[in-house]
C-alpha cells in the first residue's frame, strides 16, 4: 500500500489537490525536504507537488525521487523541454493543472506500479514532427539555436548564448520551424529534445 502526500507552500494548491482526491487521507507538506523525512517511514510515498514549488526549492540538478519517494508534478503549462529534464531528474508523473480527479487517480495507480504517467497532450505534440536530424537541412548556426530551444530558452537568452542579435535569432527560429514543418516553438523544442540536441554541443 502506498501513502499519498501533497507538497506546496500554497494552502490553495494543497486544498485543490485534496478536493480532487477525496478518498485519500493526504499527508501535507510545505517542502520536499519535509516529505523526504516522511518517506523514510513508509515503503512508498507519492508526493504531488506543483512544478513552481519543486523547481524553486531544488535549484541544483540532483534527483527528486528515490526508492521510497515518488514525485508527481502538476504543471501550469505543457513544456516538452522542461518535462524531459524533470524525467531525467527522477519524477514519476506529470500532469497539467487542468487534470481531472479520475486522471489524477489513474496517475497515482500507474506510479504505484512503478510506471511513469504522462499527459495525453504529449502525444499531440509528438505527432507529425520529423523524426531524424539527418533528414532536416539545418545549418550549423541553426543547430546551435535548436540546442537553445531544447533547453527552453527565449529569444533574448538564445541571442546572449549564441552571440547574435535578437532579430537574427527570430530569423533563425522561423527558418527552423519552416524546415521542420512545425507551427510553434514548443513543437520545435520537442523535436530537438527527441534528437538529443538538449545534450549535444554544437559550434557554429
Amino acid at each position: 500500500m502506498f501513502k499519498v502526500g501533497v507538497c506546496s507552500s500554497s494552502i490553495f494548491f494543497r486544498g485543490a489537490i485534496k478536493g480532487l482526491l477525496p478518498n485519500h487521507d493526504l499527508m501535507e507538506f510545505e517542502t520536499i525536504h519535509d516529505s523526504r523525512r516522511a518517506a523514510a517511514a513508509y515503503r512508498c510515498v507519492q508526493i504531488i507537488v506543483h512544478e513552481n514549488d519543486l523547481l524553486s526549492e531544488t535549484g541544483d540538478e540532483s534527483k527528486f525521487s528515490d526508492e521510497n519517494l515518488r514525485i508527481i508534478v502538476i504543471s501550469p503549462r505543457f513544456n516538452q523541454a522542461n518535462l524531459a529534464r524533470l524525467i531525467d531528474r527522477g519524477i514519476r508523473g506529470y500532469q497539467l493543472e487542468t487534470v481531472s480527479s479520475s486522471v489524477l487517480q489513474a496517475t497515482l495507480q500507474l506510479v504505484a506500479l512503478d510506471e511513469i504517467a504522462l499527459p495525453s497532450v504529449l502525444a499531440e505534440h509528438l505527432a507529425g514532427i520529423p523524426r531524424d536530424v539527418a533528414y532536416v537541412p539545418l545549418s550549423a548556426k541553426e543547430l546551435v539555436v535548436m540546442r537553445c530551444l531544447a533547453k527552453g530558452y527565449g529569444n533574448k537568452e538564445i541571442s546572449r548564448s549564441v552571440g547574435i542579435a535578437e532579430a537574427t535569432t527570430k530569423v533563425h527560429v522561423k527558418a527552423i520551424m519552416r524546415k521542420l514543418g512545425v507551427s510553434n516553438r514548443t513543437q520545435a523544442a520537442v523535436w530537438a529534445v527527441r534528437n538529443g540536441l538538449d545534450q549535444a554541443s554544437f559550434h557554429a
